[in-house]
């Protein structure tokens, strides 16, 4: 049964008149007929009494009248769901990023997109662990976008066939502990102890934190031991505070605690990491909301 056959068969229940009927469903008045036969042929019994001037709906086509209706009725409340609800999908653009990036990053640079987008409502996905789940929610379509820190130097593990980037914004990652009661660092890397030195990291390669590459390069003969491991900075910061280890920390997220005396630095400024903030993007899909943001994101450069 086709849908049009339905709407064929309210209107004639109205106008009464085949050639009237046809001319409003815009069809010739042979194939309104023919639409008209199909229907019944469907329902398998005569709908129409064609021997009736103006015609009139049998008493099986008086029963088939409201369930007519309620099909079309229910078609055009379920067309409008969907159309409503893709409309939203449109006005929607999911992130993945670190936890300390959501904090200190993401609501102010969102603020300064907002005159050249479209988009009013925003997803930010935070439960992602290592690099290898960031990507894989870019490859599966559970996020639009994935914003993580990268160490220039180093580089970032990603497929660039597979994934696109571009340069957001900087950021320092400073190495921070807990003073001692007379003000100085707890522990001071270029001291180069020789026992090992609590950290506040993981030490993998798929972390989304550019610490490992940089500690193995900058400071082989010195030991760290994680003793404590979570991708969000606030935590990460309290811990320090603590004087649980050391942590290398977004400078925007410790300036306070830098400038009240609750941290100090572990090593000079010349040895901090100048990572890039970036955006990634999978290639495999091509919504226009995305695509329209890309771009956004490209002339804002």
């Amino acid at each position: 049964m086709e849908i049009k056959w339905l709407k064929d068969f309210l209107v004639l229940s109205e106008e009464g008149n085949f050639r009237a009927s046809a001319k409003l469903r815009n069809v010739s008045q042979p194939a309104f007929s023919r639409r008209i036969q199909a229907l019944e042929l469907f329902i398998g019994a005569p709908l129409i009494d064609r021997n009736i001037k103006p015609v009139q709906l049998t008493k099986e086509g008086q029963v088939f009248h409201p369930i007519a209706l309620d099909i079309i009725n229910l078609l055009e409340v379920g067309k409008q769901e969907i159309q409503d609800q893709v409309q939203k999908e449109n006005k929607k653009i999911r992130f993945a990023t670190l936890s300390t990036l959501s904090k200190i990053f993401l609501p102010t640079w969102l603020k300064n997109l907002q005159p050249h987008i479209n988009i009013t409502q925003f997803i930010i996905k935070t439960q992602y662990v290592t690099l290898t789940d960031y990507f894989a929610a870019l490859d599966e379509n559970h996020v639009d976008f994935f914003i993580s820190y990268l160490n220039p130097k180093i580089g970032l593990l990603h497929d660039s066939s597979l994934f696109a980037s571009q340069k957001l914004g900087e950021e320092s990652l400073i190495p921070v502990v807990s003073p001692t009661s007379d003000g100085a660092p707890k522990w001071w890397l270029p001291d180069q102890t020789k026992a090992p030195i609590p950290c506040l990291h993981t030490h993998s390669n798929q972390s989304p934190w550019p610490i490992k590459n940089h500690i193995e390069k900058r400071y082989s003969d010195l030991v760290f031991e994680p003793v404590y491991e979570s991708s969000d900075g606030t935590a990460l910061k309290e811990m320090a505070i603590q004087g649980f280890g050391l942590a290398w920390m977004p400078h925007t997220l410790v300036i306070d605690a830098l400038k009240s005396g609750q941290l100090v630095r572990a090593d000079e400024p010349d040895l901090d990491i100048q990572a890039e903030i970036r955006i990634y993007r999978s290639l495999k899909f091509n919504e226009t909301k995305v695509d329209k943001f890309w771009q956004t994101l490209k002339e804002q450069v």
